[in-house]
C-alpha cells in the first residue's frame, strides 16, 4: 500500500494491521549520459512495489512510505544536475522519519537503500532511532546486499554500469539513451578525498560498461531481488 495514496484515517486502519514499513532512498545525481537523475530512486522504488505486490498475493499488507529523494553523494556533485545533501544532514533527516514510523508503532522498518554515498549516514541514524525505540530496522542496500546474483545476469557492475543500465530499461526504458551509453571500471588504491575526484573515477558520471545491459537482465534483477527480499520478510515472521 502506498502510504501517500491514503487519508490519515486509512493510514490509521492499515497501521493496525501492516507492521512493516518500506522506506525507498536514493539520489539525485549523474548516472553517465544515458540514466537519468533519478536512476537511484527509481531503482528501490521499482523493488519496493514488487514486493508489496508480492506479500499482497500471500495476504500480508506492509506500507509503502514516499522516497526520500536527494541523498549525500560528494563525489559526483562536480557534474551537472547532482544535487549532494551533506552526510549529517541526511543522517538526521532520515532519523527523524524513521522515529515517525516508529512513533506511530511499525515494528520493522526496511530501509531500501539505492545509492552508496547513503550508506554511513543510513547506518548511524538506524543506530540512533534503534537505541532509542523497540523497533527493527533493516538496511538493504540491493547492488551490495544481492551482488552474486546480480553478477550471475550481468557480466560486470557498477555506477551506470550493465546492472543499473538493465533495471531501467527494464523501468523506464523511455530515459534510457543507449545510443549515448559509454563508461569503463576505474579504481583507485586508496580513498582519494578531492572535490574533483569524481572526473577520474566517474568520467561522464559512470563507472562501468554498460554495453552488455538489456531490459531482459534487468527484469531479472527486479524479480530475483524482490522475491528474495520477499522471503526474508517471510522467515523473519
Amino acid at each position: 500500500m502506498r502510504m501517500e495514496n491514503l487519508t490519515w484515517n486509512e493510514f490509521d486502519e492499515i497501521k493496525e494491521r501492516a507492521n512493516i514499513v518500506i522506506l525507498p532512498i536514493g539520489s539525485v545525481e549523474a548516472h553517465g549520459k544515458h540514466l537519468p537523475l533519478g536512476t537511484d530512486v527509481f531503482a528501490p522504488m521499482e523493488i519496493a512495489k514488487r514486493v508489496e505486490a508480492k506479500l499482497k498475493e500471500r495476504d500480508i499488507e506492509i506500507l509503502v512510505a514516499p522516497p526520500i529523494w536527494y541523498g549525500h553523494s560528494f563525489v559526483l556533485n562536480i557534474f551537472p544536475g547532482t544535487v549532494n545533501v551533506k552526510a549529517d544532514t541526511l543522517r538526521r533527516y532520515v532519523r527523524d522519519v524513521m522515529e515517525e514510523f516508529a512513533e506511530e508503532g511499525f515494528k520493522r522498518i526496511i530501509l531500501l537503500n539505492g545509492h552508496g554515498g547513503n550508506y554511513y549516514p543510513l547506518v548511524e541514524a538506524c543506530e540512533e532511532v534503534a537505541e532509542k525505540y523497540e523497533v527493527e530496522i533493516w538496511l538493504i542496500n540491493w547492488w551490495i546486499d544481492f551482488k552474486e546474483d546480480i553478477l550471475s545476469i550481468c557480466s560486470s557492475q557498477g555506477h551506470a554500469g550493465e546492472d543499473e543500465t538493465s533495471v531501467m530499461l527494464a523501468i523506464k526504458p523511455e530515459l534510457v539513451k543507449m545510443e549515448k551509453a559509454v563508461g569503463e571500471k576505474r579504481s583507485s588504491r586508496v580513498r582519494i578525498i578531492r572535490k574533483d575526484i569524481g572526473l577520474e573515477l566517474f568520467p561522464d558520471g559512470a563507472n562501468d560498461n554498460p554495453k552488455g545491459a538489456t531490459k531482459e537482465k534487468g527484469e531479472a534483477i527486479l524479480s530475483i531481488i524482490s522475491e528474495k527480499i520477499v522471503r526474508l520478510i517471510l522467515e523473519a515472521k
